[in-house]
């Protein structure tokens, strides 16, 4: 299942992204690996805001633009409120539903795989 997320850097900027594998795209962006974003290579992760699931890749895509073009204030009532992403404008008339995430965080995603590359 894809997941659409949104991270928190150090200077309190808000990205949004899109996973199949969220652990391993979440350890990219921290650890400013070549595949991750050009954007978290410029600021630094301080924590996994909110997560979504979809029920297709084509789904959260449309989830990830939606909220890309939102202003910061309505992301920071998104984040507040995740439940509201079904309530999105076009996304609501096409009946497409999200499964907020709240408990995940970016501790809980990077650290399965430090532990993993630690063994290697």
């Amino acid at each position: 299942m894809p997941y659409i997320y949104i991270v928190r850097c150090e200077d309190n900027s808000l990205y949004t992204g899109i996973a199949m594998d969220l652990e391993r795209r979440m350890w990219e962006h921290y650890y400013k690996k070549k595949a991750g974003a050009k954007y978290t290579k410029s600021h630094q992760l301080r924590s996994l805001e909110m997560v979504w699931e979809a029920e297709s890749w084509s789904y959260a895509a449309k989830l990830e633009y939606r909220i890309k073009r939102l202003l910061k204030s309505k992301k920071e009532e998104l984040i507040l409120h995740p439940e509201r992403a079904n309530e999105l404008p076009s996304l609501r008339q096409m009946g497409i539903r999200y499964q907020p995430h709240p408990e995940m965080t970016l501790e809980k995603c990077i650290l399965p795989v430090e532990e993993e590359s630690r063994h290697l």
